[in-house]
């Protein structure tokens, strides 16, 4: 059990890393300020300031965040400020966590298994809100973190290259899900760009934090629902 949960936490931290990696490190190229790289969400633990990003360790190792100044639509005259670039740069910013997660994947299991993983994974995501819409109900077969530990020890007794290939599947999976145009995931920043150029402007800051706010509370309260669904599944 031990080994499994340290196997997990170090899966889900080189996916969390290598997504938040590639927003940083685009932001960083773009000239931008970084103020905070962190791998889990508060409380903190520990941190040190490097060239003006504060690198941190938090207690609860299920996520990660980067926060680039001006995302939030702030200080706009500020050629370091996220909020001053142009959407062709913001978007780019957007999609490198995604895409790092996706050259992961592609790189553990090669292109054409990660093809069908691809593939697998938009069908799966095509059965849950087909389900979500019909039924009201997510899939019985819908994880969280404590069914991915699960599985993490499934596959960990398989063999180092079955849980290679799950270290994929999980590492694809994240970088399209948050492709997804959810408020609060990467792909809800870039379809806020997306109605930024068709209109002209961006929109106001305060109704666009609020829908992002609005998205977070959403995603947490599913994923209280899903890990639920897990705890009930796996105890």
């Amino acid at each position: 059990m031990l080994l499994t949960l340290a196997v997990f936490i170090l899966i889900l931290g080189v996916l969390v890393l290598s997504h938040e990696f590639g927003h940083f490190w685009l932001a960083k190229k773009a000239g931008l300020k970084v103020n905070e790289f962190a791998f889990g969400f508060p409380p903190k633990l520990i941190s040190k300031t490097y060239k003006g990003t504060k690198y941190s360790l938090n207690l609860i190792p299920i996520g990660g965040y980067v926060k680039i100044h001006g995302e939030n639509g702030e200080d706009k005259n500020n050629s370091q400020s996220f909020s001053s670039q142009s959407i062709k740069v913001r978007a780019g910013i957007l999609i490198a966590g995604s895409l790092m997660n996706i050259f992961l994947g592609v790189l553990l299991v090669g292109l054409v298994e990660a093809g069908n993983i691809i593939w697998l994974i938009f069908s799966g995501l095509f059965f849950m809100l087909q389900t979500l819409w019909q039924s009201g109900a997510l899939p019985q077969d819908i994880f969280g973190p404590v069914g991915i530990a699960s599985l993490t020890g499934d596959f960990l007794q398989r063999g180092f290259w079955d849980l290679l290939w799950f270290v994929s599947v999980l590492s694809i999976n994240l970088g399209i899900i948050n492709l997804l145009p959810f408020p609060a995931l990467d792909g809800g920043r870039l379809l806020m760009l997306v109605i930024e150029k068709v209109k002209g402007r961006a929109l106001n800051q305060k109704v666009e934090q609020l829908i992002h706010a609005t998205g977070f509370a959403l995603l947490i309260l599913l994923m209280i629902f899903i890990t639920w669904q897990d705890i009930i599944r796996v105890f």
